[in-house]
């Protein structure tokens, strides 16, 4: 691990991010098929899949620099689906790496098989092929998984693919059947409290059992969460008199009551739902824009049939809308709520 390197490293999530295979905590089974595949030099398209927050990105750019060296960055390149299929044009249209393949008059699938074609396309730098890394797969429609299908077959020569997901069930069979599938495994809550203190040791800072024990149970099996909990706590107010409110950092960076807002609003119970509301905005802090954008999220992961998902993905859509010209969020988000109660319920 190393220390600070400038204002690049400024978050420890980023500062302490793997750099090999011997930096990778944890998931010794998945570090050894990887370390096959760059002794051999022989690299199929991979699937990882595990929880959040286990190592499946730093794999990715490691698998990365070990095969390519110094021209990694230039054989490298990552993509989230769920900023593409979740914020769609805005976000195409906002990306630095993007920007030059959107074109306005397609819409987002379109657009997503221009980019993957385009990017795919791109001659290796220096090696045999290059790298496509898709992160949050799962949030790629089926059609848009079907595009990529042939796209992979396509250009299986000169460009390798590596997805990752939390849910290989929402993974097309046919690209299941293409890759190489790796599980990553949550960490143990012993293994990430020892990496926890090692990086506060590092930084300067004292971190107490405590402490560390109540970083690492509210993370849930993530280390990003983990590390980016420890770091607030380590540069914020944690004397004595101050001591930090762990579980609302917590819902600040993995917000929980987003969900059960979401549920509750469903469950058209607004009495509840005001409360998490209120919660959320003053003692999470979260703005409406984020509380809207996590319970997008979320909505994906309900076991809604099409058309109430449509529906429900609609009214965040209008609500989001909303709030660029509210001058009351809580306003807007309080009629939300009755919203999404009233439009699920007429297409359940």
């Amino acid at each position: 691990m190393r220390g600070a390197n400038g204002n690049l490293d400024f978050f420890w999530v980023e500062r302490y991010r793997p750099r090999s295979f011997e930096e990778i905590l944890g998931q010794p089974v998945v570090k050894v098929q990887l370390q096959h595949v760059v002794d051999t030099k022989n690299l199929p398209n991979l699937l990882f899949f595990g929880p959040p927050g286990t190592g499946k990105s730093s794999a990715a750019e490691v698998v990365a620099r070990e095969l390519f060296g110094d021209v990694w960055e230039g054989n490298f390149t990552e993509l989230n689906a769920s900023d593409i299929f979740e914020q769609g044009r805005k976000y195409l249209e906002a990306s630095r790496s993007l920007a030059r393949f959107y074109d306005e008059r397609k819409g987002v699938l379109d657009n997503f098989k221009l980019i993957m074609n385009r990017l795919a396309g791109i001659a290796p730098l220096a090696a045999p092929y290059r790298i496509l890394f898709i992160n949050e797969a799962e949030s790629l429609t089926r059609d848009a998984q079907q595009a990529l299908r042939r796209i992979i077959e396509r250009y299986n020569r000169t460009c390798k693919f590596i997805l990752a997901t939390a849910r290989p069930s929402q993974i097309i069979i046919p690209i299941r059947s293409r890759c190489l599938p790796l599980h990553f495994t949550q960490l143990p809550a012993d293994t990430m409290l020892d990496f926890l203190r090692r990086i506060a040791t590092e930084e300067g800072h004292a971190l107490s059992d405590e402490c560390g024990r109540s970083i690492v149970g509210l993370s849930e099996g993530s280390l990003r969460t983990a590390l980016t909990l420890l770091q607030i706590v380590a540069e914020g107010d944690s004397s004595e008199a101050h001591p930090p409110d762990l579980s609302v950092l917590a819902e600040h960076v993995h917000p929980k009551g987003v969900s059960e807002l979401l549920q509750l609003a469903l469950q058209n119970d607004a009495p509840k739902a005001r409360h998490v509301l209120d919660r959320l905005l003053l003692e999470t802090g979260l703005s409406g824009g984020e509380i809207i954008a996590q319970m997008r999220i979320q909505a994906r992961l309900l076991s809604l049939n099409e058309k109430a998902l449509a529906e429900l993905l609609v009214v965040l859509g209008d609500a989001e809308y909303a709030l660029l010209d509210a001058l009351n969020e809580r306003i807007q988000l309080e009629a939300l709520i009755y919203d999404i109660a009233s439009a699920v319920s007429t297409t359940s």
